[in-house]
């Protein structure tokens, strides 16, 4: 009875060692580089929220 505990203990350990190995190849390195666009983004950001407080506090004077 140890022996087929055994058998199927190296057979779970075996496909618990196989999906690791498979989830590590889709995992990537996360880089430290600045990432590109991110001031584009806040420029763009900023001119929207200008046009939009324009267009609510604009009418209120006229």
């Amino acid at each position: 009875m140890n022996k087929g505990k055994s058998k199927s203990t190296s057979l779970l350990k075996a496909d618990i060692d196989e999906r690791f190995a498979e989830e590590k190849k889709l995992v990537t390195k996360v880089s430290n580089e600045k990432q590109d666009g991110k001031a584009t983004m806040l420029i763009i950001s900023i001119v929207l929220a200008v046009v939009v407080l324009a267009g609510i506090v604009l009418p209120l004077f006229q």
